[in-house]
């Protein structure tokens, strides 16, 4: 969002000020939430490096005994199963991050009423990071419950002008003024 844009649709300076603080604040808070995941991201695939190097050296250090290589095997395959249920978070994260990111593109009022409405199953992210599957589950919620969003309707064109000439050049009764004149003198009659 660029202040230019938002110069363009009519917004006054102060306007832009405010809508510039609250979208600041969103994305503020959003980069607060994404650098706390990666913080955290980062500390659990180490500590899942370190227990694979662990693993290695106690295997090198124990060749000849099976009971322990058995052991070793064991916690190997239990740091694969829990690698590929960190990266299956992670995947399952991300595509709600998307998700959500795609109903404020869609103008939701208020995300956690809509997302129970859509079937997060049946959306897939693509390679390239677009969503499969929501277009359509997205615009039958906007068809069914469309107080849920934000309605796109156009700038109104409001045109003003001074018709509430009380001159005398102009006493042809035309007027605002005049006509209101002429009712109140009836209603007196």
């Amino acid at each position: 969002m660029k202040r230019e844009e938002l110069k363009e649709h009519g917004l006054s300076e102060e306007q832009i000020n405010f809508v510039m603080a609250q979208n600041g604040k969103d994305v503020n808070a959003l980069n607060d939430k994404i650098s706390g995941l990666t913080s955290e991201r980062d500390g659990l695939q180490k500590q899942i490096d370190d227990r694979d190097e662990q693993l290695t050296t106690l295997k090198k250090s124990a060749k000849d005994n099976e009971e322990l290589q058995g052991q070793i095997k064991q916690l190997q395959d239990e740091n694969k199963t829990a690698k590929q249920n960190y990266q299956d978070q992670l995947a399952k994260q991300n595509k709600s991050f998307k998700i959500e990111g795609a109903l404020r593109d869609a103008k939701a009022k208020n995300i956690k009423t809509v997302l129970p409405l859509i079937d997060t199953e049946k959306v897939s992210v693509n390679d390239d990071g677009s969503l499969n599957g929501l277009s359509e589950q997205l615009d039958a919620v906007k068809k069914d419950n469309s107080f849920l969003f934000e309605a796109d309707q156009p700038k109104p064109n409001v045109t003003l002008s001074n018709k509430f000439s009380n001159s005398d050049n102009n006493n042809s009764g035309d007027g605002l003024v005049d006509r209101i004149a002429q009712r109140m003198q009836e209603a007196n009659e």
